[in-house]
């Protein structure tokens, strides 16, 4: 209950106590016609290439706001109206100009705008109205409850008429429902120089105030090193990448999301069998320190917030593929289901792993691609529950065939969860479960189809010409996932 508690005032949605007359400030508007000495991520905004290849500054205002309460940034507008002498509109910007905030790609707003924290926003001045001598900008910021604005260079807002004026005359007095930053950071110490501490990110889904509604865990582990970057993607989960659609199954599923980023602790263009003993040996005693910490980490969060430290589902891209696939292989007891595509390099298959379902993914002509099936023949010998696609002509990229088999593999997986608890509790725990080297799962064992995987072919287990060459040959087991692993659209 304690642990709930906490998590109720940190992060969640609380009813706002604040009124909206004056729920909004805009607290000063100022207009920046030189290089400025500071903010490089502002100058660089404001300079466009012109036709001789120089660059040349756009004059801009710089408009600070705050809120008496925290409020996410697509519930309220900023606007700029610009005037002539007499008042009359001559121009408007609907948002303000990107910049660099923290993150590698320019962002217009701060995701949110945190309770009474001062933000400078920007607008870059259109040609139009820099030509025009006496003219004048009227900044707003609010919502359809209220609004506050502000002239420059001076002036009342009120004499001049733009469509949000009523929302300033006449505000919502009603109380309104505000939000705070639902993305919990905590930062785990690895004593390895290589890699000192891993950030890991929590964040349940959109209004749940306690994760023990939710239906589980996806971890996910992102290509970005930057926190700014994997914290910005977790607020908003709205891009149209292939992080932006996992956010939105794990949102769809009701699942709280673990993530943290990659980094590149070993030769990404070898397996463990290309490796001489002396480096694959440095290299894995590094990642092994750097799974301990890992898994303290989650152990912690686990600890503290209520979350499950088990049954996890884990997705990776490329790099973070990688990473998220050696994690898995040195803590299984974490995982129910991993789904990994175009890594590129790959870690010898572990024993304890095979409690682990699996799905690779990969492009024929991905440079990573003779190296998975190598990985897939040894994963096999151990008894791994395994599924595997290699898109024809792809290279290093994302496919919609591997987006659609991930998701439909992941729902596969957590219908799964009932059945591995048995086998647990028969066998006493993970490790003996996986002695066998036969798949646990009985839908493996027992297979509705089975798929060659060099020739891109699906057969029923029952039709006579459904022999395919042990070394080609992966058990599907149900005719969903047999569904979307033909497609290739």
């Amino acid at each position: 209950m304690k642990a709930r508690i906490v998590l109720l005032t940190l992060f969640f949605a609380v009813q706002g106590m604040a009124q909206t007359f004056d729920f909004f400030k805009v607290q000063s508007v100022k207009y920046v016609d030189a290089l400025p000495s500071r903010g490089a991520d502002i100058f660089r905004k404001t300079f466009k290439q012109d036709a001789n290849g120089r660059m040349v500054f756009l004059p801009y205002l710089e408009v600070t706001v705050r809120t008496e309460e925290g409020v996410r940034f697509d519930k309220v507008y900023v606007k700029v109206y610009y005037y002539d002498k007499d008042k009359v509109l001559i121009e408007k910007s609907e948002e303000p100009t990107p910049v660099l905030r923290g993150s590698a790609n320019p962002q217009a707003m701060p995701v949110f705008f945190e309770k009474n924290k001062t933000e400078t926003l920007y607008f870059i001045v259109p040609a139009n109205v820099l030509s025009r001598t006496g003219w004048r900008a009227v900044a707003v910021f609010g919502d359809q409850q209220a609004a506050a604005a502000s002239v420059w260079p001076s002036g009342l807002a009120e004499t001049y008429f733009f469509p949000e004026r009523a929302h300033l005359e006449k505000p919502n007095r009603s109380r309104r429902e505000v939000v705070a930053d639902p993305v919990v950071e905590y930062v785990v110490k690895t004593r390895n120089t290589q890699q000192p501490q891993i950030t890991l990110f929590m964040r349940p889904p959109i209004g749940m105030t306690d994760v023990s509604g939710a239906d589980g865990v996806l971890a996910i582990c992102l290509l970005a090193n930057r926190v700014e970057d994997i914290r910005r993607q977790l607020q908003t989960a709205d891009s149209k990448d292939d992080v932006g659609g996992i956010l939105r199954f794990a949102e769809k599923r009701n699942l709280v999301i673990l993530c943290w980023g990659s980094s590149p602790l070993w030769d990404p263009g070898k397996n463990w069998d290309e490796l001489d003993r002396e480096t694959a040996k440095r290299t894995s005693d590094l990642f092994d320190d750097v799974a301990a910490a890992w898994a303290r980490g989650v152990d912690d969060l686990s600890r503290r917030y209520g979350i499950p430290n088990k049954e996890f589902l884990l997705w990776g891209f490329s790099a973070s593929a990688q990473y998220a696939k050696r994690l898995a292989l040195r803590k299984p007891e974490y995982f129910l289901a991993a789904h990994i595509h175009i890594s590129s390099s790959f870690d010898k298959p572990t024993p304890d792993a095979a409690q682990v379902l699996w799905c690779l993914t990969t492009g024929e002509n991905d440079g990573g691609y003779e190296r998975s099936l190598r990985f897939l023949t040894e994963c096999r010998k151990m008894g791994y529950p395994i599924l595997y696609k290699a898109i024809p002509g792809l290279g290093h990229s994302s496919h919609s065939t591997t987006d659609r088999l991930g998701a439909v593999f992941f729902d596969y997986a957590l219908g799964l969860r009932e059945e591995r608890r048995g086998y647990e509790a028969f066998f006493g725990g993970t490790q003996r479960m996986v002695q066998n080297l036969r798949p646990w799962p009985i839908s493996f064992r027992e297979a509705e189809f089975v798929g060659d995987v060099v020739n891109q072919q699906l057969f029923r287990t029952t039709d006579e010409e459904a022999y395919v060459p042990e070394a080609f040959r992966i058990d599907i087991p149900t005719r969903l996932l047999a569904e979307a692993w033909e497609k290739e659209k």
